[in-house]
């Protein structure tokens, strides 16, 4: 059955017990950050009545984040990951509650800015180490889904946590507002320290130093290309947002709105981005990302140049909303794209490249909106934005082109593989990519008349899938007397028994005419079934199968779904020689 964005977040959720606490973390802290932002801006202003000290009020949460999140990858590469997360956490709830005593004291201004930069200090490694965890939490088929959630919840939060704040302020207490975000760093090392996955890189193993720790992220980036097109993307869509916190203001006055109509057209842009979630999920899965990424882009910046002739603050919403659709497909793929390319060694340290970079994009997209627009119109203001990063787009997607033109290439290389393994019940059910991916893990060999492929009690390490020829299936079982279970022709499969069911081999398998054959690895066949109902078919099979041989193994030994406790051996020698051989 086919799910649904909804039905596979629920499934997500349901299925992994620390995606679930990981997924909590991350709403607890983005609800009370952006509540806590809006009370402190106001806090501010009514202490300063100054728009300047409203930007050196953003500036100490968003320069801190740039300037130390490469340096928090590699401290996440370093150590154990989920430590340094509930470091982080812990170390922003003391630093936030020390924002609190200074409001609620109705302190110096300056004091609760730097106890707000120093929680952005010490919480940038937070995010870098979280993202290179996801990974080791969910399997690699559900990366998007899991990234499409976090994006869902990163943009109904900025719907959310605003409006609380709002409330918070009603009730006339800033701090209680600061409180609330303590408490949400608190609940988040809450959640995390329950997390079981341990996870961590190799930043400092080999005694390198700082600057070597550091430049391991970039090279790691610069020999993937791909996902280094796809980061330079994802900063181009981040200018596009920096340059909307500038524009949204005179947008607003310009729909009759007054500054009122700011926070709809910032809520505007959240909720398209909420919606996006669930089709980024469609068309991650398509083969050719260039044109995924051209479309996230228009829909992006396209908007706001016609927002120059928009004048219904209805129609504003909507065109806003398009616009936040086409950030998440770009934001989700970029992400993605790093979790699946880059090892999970540097992971951190990408990460903390990547949120710099971010950052850094926001900021300087955001001066250099402001000069357009004190140097020219705002109609001028929303035409360079709608279809300059349009341009830049259509100029920089040449790489993600030649990436789709080999991905083409290697499909079609893979094709006769693909339809082989779909063909067998025993991958019933498995969605295209991870056929695909099973296509390329698999290693062809052609063997002659008379050659064991398996032997009867060795350690079972892989699944055979036999594209064509012919082989005779034996054993001794618990009999103790050789004798032949039956002839198999392809396309068919077999040693999917010792792996399902945690068993040595229970049959030898000898070639009777020249064969071709797809070995797969144990762990690439894990990776296929684990997290996904096995097929029925495919059970009694193996059940069927291992009743000839050892019938009362077939009644008291249940299938597994996880590699089963195996030495790192490699194929039995005997065999390996024959295979060298061939």
């Amino acid at each position: 059955m086919r799910l649904t964005g909804s039905g596979r977040y629920r499934s997500l959720l349901r299925q992994h017990r620390d995606f679930r606490l990981l997924s909590s973390a991350f709403l607890v802290d983005q609800i009370g950050g952006w509540a806590a932002s809006v009370v402190l801006v106001v806090w501010v202003f009514d202490r300063t009545h100054s728009p300047t000290w409203i930007a050196v009020t953003s500036a100490a949460s968003w320069v801190p984040r740039a300037v130390f999140s490469t340096y928090a990858g590699v401290l996440a590469d370093r150590y154990e990951r989920t430590l340094v997360m509930l470091t982080s956490a812990l170390l922003a709830f003391a630093a936030t509650i020390g924002v609190t005593m200074v409001v609620a004291a109705n302190g110096p201004v300056v004091a609760a800015l730097v106890f707000q930069g120093a929680a952005s200090v010490v919480f940038s490694g937070y995010r870098p180490a979280a993202s290179a965890v996801l990974p080791d939490v969910v399997p690699e088929r559900e990366l998007v889904s899991a990234n499409a959630l976090f994006a869902a919840m990163e943009n109904l939060v900025v719907v959310v946590g605003p409006g609380i704040g709002g409330l918070v302020l009603i009730a006339g207490s800033p701090a209680a507002g600061m409180a609330l975000n303590a408490i949400s760093f608190l609940a988040a090392a809450l959640f995390v320290v329950r997390l079981q996955v341990r996870s961590r890189g190799d930043a400092g193993a080999s005694g390198e130093s700082l600057g070597k720790q550091i430049s391991g992220g970039f090279t790691a980036l610069w020999q993937r290309r791909i996902a280094l097109v796809l980061v330079v993307f994802c900063c181009l869509d981040s200018a596009v947002y920096g340059a909307s916190t500038i524009v949204n203001v005179p947008l607003s006055h310009q729909l009759g709105t007054g500054n009122n109509g700011y926070s709809y057209l910032v809520a505007a842009f959240a909720i398209g981005g909420v919606v996006a979630a669930g089709l980024a999920n469609k068309l991650s899965a398509a083969i050719r990302l260039a044109p995924t990424i051209l479309i996230g882009m228009f829909a992006l910046a396209l908007p706001f140049a016609v927002m120059s002739f928009v004048k219904n603050p209805y129609v504003a919403f909507f065109v806003l909303a398009v616009s936040g659709v086409g950030m998440i497909l770009v934001d989700v793929l970029a992400i993605t794209a790093l979790q699946r390319e880059v090892p999970g060694e540097v992971q951190s340290r990408v990460f903390g490249i990547f949120e710099s970079a971010v950052v850094l994009s926001i900021l300087a997209a955001s001066f250099i909106t402001a000069a357009i627009l004190h140097a020219t119109s705002l109609r001028t203001t929303l035409f360079v934005i709608g279809f300059g990063f349009s341009g830049a787009a259509v100029l920089g997607i040449g790489p993600v082109l030649a990436s789709d033109r080999r991905s083409m290439t290697r499909m079609r290389a893979l094709a006769p593989r693909i339809s082989v393994l779909e063909a067998l019940d025993l991958f019933t059910g498995a969605s295209r990519a991870t056929l695909e991916r099973l296509a390329e893990s698999a290693v062809e060999s052609s063997l002659p008349e008379g050659r064991t492929i398996l032997r009867e009690g060795d350690v079972a390490d892989a699944l055979w899938v036999m594209t064509d020829g012919e082989v005779a299936v034996s054993a001794r079982g618990e009999g103790g007397h050789a004798r032949r279970l039956r002839v198999m022709q392809g396309p068919s499969y077999f040693g999917e028994i010792g792996l399902l069911r945690g068993l040595p081999r229970t049959a030898t398998v000898r070639t009777l005419s020249a064969c071709t054959l797809l070995r797969i690895g144990a762990d690439d066949f894990f990776a296929a079934v684990q997290g996904s109902a096995v097929s029925s078919s495919l059970l009694m099979q193996s059940s069927a199968r291992l009743a000839r041989t050892h019938p009362r193994l077939s009644t008291t030994t249940e299938a597994v779904v996880i590699p089963p406790q195996r030495p790192d051996e490699p194929m039995a020698e005997a065999d390996a020689e024959e295979l060298t051989d061939a």
